[in-house]
């Protein structure tokens, strides 16, 4: 019996065909051969609801197949089972670069949205999924969840209008109340946010109990007689004696007098962290926020990512936070320029010695500009450093991509040629059994 991998190297290195068109479809061949095991694999691990397990495979489909759109959507799907809520985001963006546009797209990434907490965003998605599925905005569980997004993306009127249609459509609906109330609250509109909070806590008793409850009724009955420093003393003085409700309380009555006051926002963090479980959105929702005005604390942000890796879920920083799975790469910032991605290809390569990591940021930039020469050159020379039985293949079929689009392009040329010398070394020392 020959080894699979032997196989591999026999196949890549004996297809040495008189013509480039025989040469393309040898690889051709070789790769779907390859595709075959793992979407076999990767139906399995589904039917199983083996999550990474199908993961693992989806990442070996997009080795071959970069812009499989059905591939990126499915590992969002995965990455969303397994609490990974950016790279779920991330891999969304993915699908629709390279042509997906299943309306159902925008609903999953404006779920996700929110629960990475990012409130303008997921509003943004819910009114791209009403716009292709105009039918669906009558459904009052989707308003209910573009209200909540328009709430933490402070678009108060839009948050009002869609809470209100799910008040006058359902029944004993105490969450679209409180979040009315809410909403009502930050438009100074008083008087409907107290009848508002008040039929709350009617329908749902235990909402007497939630922070904003509480804290908006004494804010707008705070009148801003004490100094800025008085007001982060009576935070802090609360904060240290443990009692984190009534920091967070002063935090916020300071805030309503000294708008975006470092320390006190400070403060209020710290309050909303020791209640993060009930208070997730509005936590990351209010971090965010603080880093547009104040910049990004080192030691804020360890705080920040420790208390969120309980769910499972990506730091608010640039790196993973999640042990439990295996192939993970650094935390994909949205909307990342090809100039920016070739930056993260040289420091992978040259800092980290990280071809893997590399390879997966020069396919996010191929898929951004598919046609663009020096970054097919640069995939196809990780492609020739990565330990894998396809990997002259590959190389190949970058380097010749290259040259269809700007013929006797000489680093395309350099490539093909250092394929050939591989695969003859290969085959030189492969035994034949």
């Amino acid at each position: 019996m020959v080894c699979f991998y032997c196989i591999a190297i026999a196949a890549t290195a004996q297809s040495t065909p008189q013509n480039e068109l025989e040469k393309e479809k040898s690889v051709y061949l070789l790769v779907q051969q390859y595709l075959r095991k793992y979407k076999q694999d990767l139906n399995l691990a589904m039917d199983q609801n083996d999550y990474a397990a199908s993961i693992a495979n989806l990442n070996q489909i997009l080795l071959y197949e970069p812009n499989n759109a059905q591939a990126l959507y499915i590992r969002a799907r995965g990455f969303e089972n397994l609490g990974l809520y950016e790279r779920a985001v991330f891999d969304f963006d993915q699908a629709q670069l390279v042509g997906y546009n299943d309306p159902q797209l925008y609903y999953y990434l404006a779920r996700l949205e929110i629960k990475a907490g990012l409130g303008k965003e997921s509003f943004e998605s819910f009114n791209e999924f009403f716009k292709a599925q105009p039918s669906e905005i009558y459904r009052k569980e989707l308003r209910y969840e573009r209200g909540v997004a328009a709430k933490m993306a402070k678009e108060y009127k839009a948050c009002v209008e869609d809470l209100s249609f799910v008040i006058e459509e359902g029944k004993d609906e105490a969450d679209a109340y409180f979040n009315r109330g809410i909403c009502f609250t930050e438009l100074n509109i008083l008087k409907e946010a107290k009848l508002d909070f008040k039929e709350a806590v009617r329908l749902k008793p235990e909402l007497r109990n939630h922070w904003y409850y509480i804290t908006y009724d004494r804010i707008y009955k705070n009148n801003c007689k004490l100094f800025v420093q008085q007001k982060i003393e009576a935070a802090k003085k609360q904060f240290k004696k443990g009692d984190h409700f009534n920091a967070f309380i002063e935090a916020q009555n300071g805030l309503k007098c000294y708008p975006n006051n470092k320390e006190l926002m400070v403060v209020q963090l710290y309050a909303m962290l020791t209640q993060l479980p009930a208070y997730y959105d509005e936590t990351i929702v209010f971090y965010q926020d603080f880093v547009k005005l104040h910049g990004i604390d080192a030691e804020i942000q360890q705080k920040m990512d420790s208390a969120i890796s309980f769910k499972k879920q990506i730091s608010v920083s640039d790196r993973a936070n999640n042990n439990q799975y295996q192939h993970q790469f650094a935390l994909p910032i949205r909307h990342r320029s090809v100039a920016d991605y070739k930056l993260q290809i040289e420091e992978k390569l040259n800092q980290q010695n990280d071809a893997m990591a590399a390879l997966e940021w020069a396919n996010n930039a191929l898929r951004i500009d598919a046609k663009n020469i020096e970054l097919l050159v640069l995939r196809a020379k990780i492609f020739l450093l990565i330990n894998h039985p396809l990997g002259t293949a590959l190389a190949w079929r970058d380097a010749n991509q290259a040259l269809k689009i700007k013929p006797f392009f000489e680093a395309a040329e350099l490539i093909k040629k250092q394929v050939a010398e591989k695969e003859a070394s290969i085959l030189a020392i492969t035994p034949m059994k």
